[in-house]
């Protein structure tokens, strides 16, 4: 697990290196059109002392700056018509000279808008892209809510409900999605999916991760069962320090399967607890999936753990009813 504060860091640096390559293939790029003509070179030659001494004159007469850069523009204009003309007779493109760059909304700086700067979508897709590679996020790109498919679900009514199966889950998806769209760190709202497997649990647990992340937002995905794992080997060796303040600082943590961990004696409780407790005191939201019904919560963890994941002021409690998907995706082949 990366930190988006680390991720951002190291996309920004890949930035700045792609700058200097820039800088890199212009100078190759003058070095090969100058080669190919001398009036190229001397076009060039005139251009740069044409700003060096528009820039020295506007500096002794602030009086005329604007004059000075009204000729100066009509003259650069000039020489770069006569530019492009030598380079299309050189066999070059028009626009070899011009300056190079990935992203012509920011120009490889990363930043957009003045006189605040806001990150480039260049930025954020590569961050993103970062993250998704991280542990636990490598399927959200898959795993959203515009890949839901409510067509895997019968559509035929639960048993004991009115609803059919398709109708309930489109109305759950529905229930993610504005959760996501609607997620404000620090607010400490969270939601609690239960029900047997092959409901879609994980799935929606997904579709809700990458929306937030999507936002901008610092998400952690994790098992239970890793989850178990991570805090063990914290707990006895001191190693993963990273990765626990992840868990508790992370805007969003979302963790699959609750229930389904091993129970080690000293550590699973007690480890969940103060994952829980920490994130519940602090206001950062919790997404649980779990096999295990309320009641089963209660009984398999300590009333103080159950207590804050079934917290109906802070915890949208969702129950997943109907037949196993995969079950039912079987029948359909």
């Amino acid at each position: 697990m990366l930190s988006r504060e680390n991720v951002m860091r190291e996309a920004l640096s890949e930035l700045e290196a792609q700058r200097a390559a820039n800088m890199r293939e212009e100078s190759a790029r003058r070095e090969t059109a100058q080669g190919k003509s001398p009036a190229i070179a001397a076009l060039l030659a005139r251009r740069q002392s044409l700003l060096f001494s528009g820039m020295r004159e506007a500096f002794a007469s602030p009086a005329k700056a604007k004059e000075i850069s009204s000729s100066m523009q009509r003259e650069m204009e000039q020489l770069n018509a006569s530019l492009r003309r030598e380079l299309k007779a050189c066999g070059l493109p028009e626009d070899y000279l011009q300056p190079v760059y990935r992203c012509p909304l920011c120009r490889d700086t990363g930043y957009v808008g003045e006189p605040v700067h806001e990150p480039c979508v260049c930025l954020k897709r590569a961050v993103l892209n970062k993250l998704y590679e991280n542990e636990g996020l490598q399927g959200l790109r898959q795993q959203n809510f515009a890949a839901f498919d409510e067509s895997v679900f019968p559509d035929v009514p639960i048993e004991g409900r009115k609803n059919t199966q398709r109708g309930y889950m489109r109305r759950i998806r529905d229930l993610c999605e504005q959760y996501a769209d609607a997620f404000e760190p620090g607010s400490g709202k969270g939601m609690l999916l239960y029900g047997a497997s092959g409901l879609g649990k994980t799935f929606l647990m997904n579709c809700i991760a990458q929306r937030v992340l999507e936002r901008g937002y610092s998400v952690v995905v994790i098992s239970a069962y890793k989850l178990t794992e991570v805090l063990r080997r914290y707990q006895f060796s001191g190693e993963g320090a990273e990765q626990v303040q992840d868990l508790l600082g992370c805007d969003l943590l979302a963790i699959d399967d609750l229930g389904s961990e091993p129970m080690l004696r000293g550590v699973t409780v007690g480890g969940i607890y103060h994952v829980v407790s920490e994130r519940h005191n602090a206001g950062r939201s919790l997404v649980v999936t779990t096999n295990c019904s309320v009641q089963q919560l209660y009984e398999k963890y300590e009333d103080r753990i159950a207590a804050r994941l079934c917290d109906q002021g802070r915890m949208r409690i969702i129950e997943f009813s109907g037949v196993d998907v995969r079950r039912f995706v079987g029948t359909r082949a």
